[in-house]
């Protein structure tokens, strides 16, 4: 168990994130610095292994649940000591495997006070993304392999202009490799079978960067930090948190040649880290083998500092650049699914326009509109997988893809609007958003509207209309459609939205008019 001194003289607003990983957890305290980005100002990890039950019998025995219920409390004690406003607990590859996860959940709740949130691979590798786009703005210039080690699963996430092209999630963590091998005859037989099994991971991440020039890696995971540190320990590597390809080659022989007890007595690492080094080692230096001499950069990040970017993003300096990210995502995903890019394009700016226009009347943030124009960049993507329904098929591609630019929250707020574009309109009480709370079923039907409205706008897909102005007065809200030819049918169509809008923004949708421009 390692700890930092918590500083009892911060500044309000701040967030926490618990990283309930397969070999340990850990929690993290932070605030915006001065600079404009994630400044941690507590950490603290317990070594809890979920993975060695997760693994082997598929069940959280007593005993290991014992030990999380008192990590949390821990961390608890910890989180009372600030005036954390956000927290956020999730679970990876150990809590995903573990049959009885949802006991130990309920227990931690119930003791602690504190949710956790089960993630998936994906989400894990887009988390982990937010929190090196923060730390190596490099990778916005450059071709990146992400590589994250951790106790349950690899992710390995190819990043090319700091857009996130290909992720991948492999059930080869070290705990789960330790726990699968641990029967070998020996430390030869063991080192063995964990090259054959390395060998089908790193065939398929071949496929993934086959025709990308890697310009460097990033590591993550604390074995990986772990074996930067060796490398000036064993190896006489002095580079920071930079690493080679034959630096790696050099540690993992080492490595190798030694027992677990000498890992300990000799390096001094913790027991649970002796062990669990040389798959680590193992799947960096498969990896490595595959971007001939791009170095390996270690920032010394990972996914708690990736919720803490998610939590503090609308502090952040870099907001800017994480709206770009969100665009951007929504137009690599709109190209992958052969979407209409110029529809697309003209209805993004009628909603922008009628966000802007309407602002007094539905009073949502800056944050709202990204999300409505996400939603209108991406809004047909459905229509790749089946015309009918598109929109229920384009909910749940944006659902289940990894994203960055915005949070998890916001990525399911995010389908639900695009959900709710065509077809039957969900009420504030419908059973469709019973997962949201009321504030966010109120966001949800405000931006369905305001798409709703400008498809509307654009129902014939030839830029006839060029500009929607709203007009504002007693009786209402009168919509006039300036452009080219009669635009009859994007009249008809806006007044048919005429009783959604007054139901949504409370006042009637007085009139349609055409002008030409």
């Amino acid at each position: 168990m390692t700890t930092t001194k918590p500083n009892p003289d911060v500044k309000p607003l701040l967030a926490a994130a618990i990283d309930i990983g397969s070999n340990a957890m850990r929690l993290r305290v932070a605030t915006v610095g001065s600079d404009g980005h994630i400044k941690v100002i507590f950490a603290h990890r317990e070594a809890v292994r979920l993975g060695q039950d997760a693994f082997s019998s598929g069940i959280l025995s007593e005993a290991t649940i014992a030990r999380t219920e008192q990590a949390f409390a821990n961390f608890r004690h910890y989180l009372d000591q600030y005036p954390v406003e956000q927290l956020r607990a999730t679970g990876t590859s150990a809590l995903r495997d573990a049959q009885n996860s949802a006991a130990l959940i309920q227990r931690i709740h119930d003791s602690s006070g504190i949710d956790i949130d089960i993630i998936s691979g994906d989400e894990e590798g887009r988390l982990i993304h937010g929190a090196i786009y923060q730390r190596v703005p490099q990778i916005r210039k450059k071709t990146v392999l992400l590589i994250d080690i951790g106790g349950g699963s690899v992710e390995i996430s190819l990043c090319v202009h700091g857009t996130i092209v290909a992720l991948e999630s492999f059930r080869m963590g070290t705990v789960r490799l330790l726990n699968l091998f641990h029967a070998a005859a020996n430390p030869a037989a063991f080192q063995h079978l964990l090259h054959e099994y390395i060998a089908t991971m790193r065939d398929k991440v071949k496929k993934e960067i086959k025709g990308f020039k890697i310009d460097f890696c990033i590591g993550t995971g604390g074995n990986v930090e772990c074996l930067a540190e060796l490398a000036e320990t064993l190896i006489d590597c002095h580079h920071g948190n930079r690493i080679d390809s034959t630096a790696i080659d050099q540690i993992c022989d080492r490595l190798e040649a030694m027992s677990i007890k000498d890992r300990i007595e000799r390096l001094r690492l913790r027991p649970d880290r002796a062990d669990v080094i040389i798959p680590a080692a193992l799947v960096l230096k498969s990896v490595m083998e595959l971007v001939d001499d791009a170095p390996l950069l270690v920032p010394g990040v990972g996914l708690a500092e990736g919720i803490l970017v998610d939590l503090l993003a609308p502090q952040l300096t870099d907001v800017t650049t994480m709206k770009r990210q969100a665009i951007g995502w929504a137009k690599s995903m709109a190209n992958k699914f052969h979407a209409d890019s110029k529809h697309a394009k003209r209805v993004r700016n009628a909603a922008s326009s009628l966000f802007t226009q309407l602002g007094a009347l539905h009073q949502l943030d800056k944050r709202d509109k990204l999300l409505l124009q996400v939603a209108a960049i991406c809004h047909e993507i459905g229509i790749a997988v089946r015309a009918n329904d598109h929109h229920r098929h384009a909910a749940y591609l944006i659902a289940s893809s990894p994203m960055i630019g915005l949070t998890e929250k916001e990525k399911m707020l995010l389908a639900m609007v695009v959900r709710c574009q065509r077809k039957s309109f969900p009420t504030i009480n419908s059973s469709r958003l019973e997962s949201f709370t009321h504030d966010e079923r109120e966001r949800i039907l405000k931006l369905a509207l305001l798409l709703r409205l400008a498809i509307a706008i654009n129902k014939e897909r030839n830029g006839d209309v060029r500009l929607a102005i709203c007009e504002a007065h007693a009786e209402g809200i009168t919509i006039t459609l300036n452009g080219r030819g009669d635009m009859e049918l994007e009249a008809w169509m806006v007044g048919k939205l005429s009783k959604l809008f007054k139901l949504v923004l409370k006042t009637p949708l007085h009139a349609v008019h055409t002008a030409l421009c």
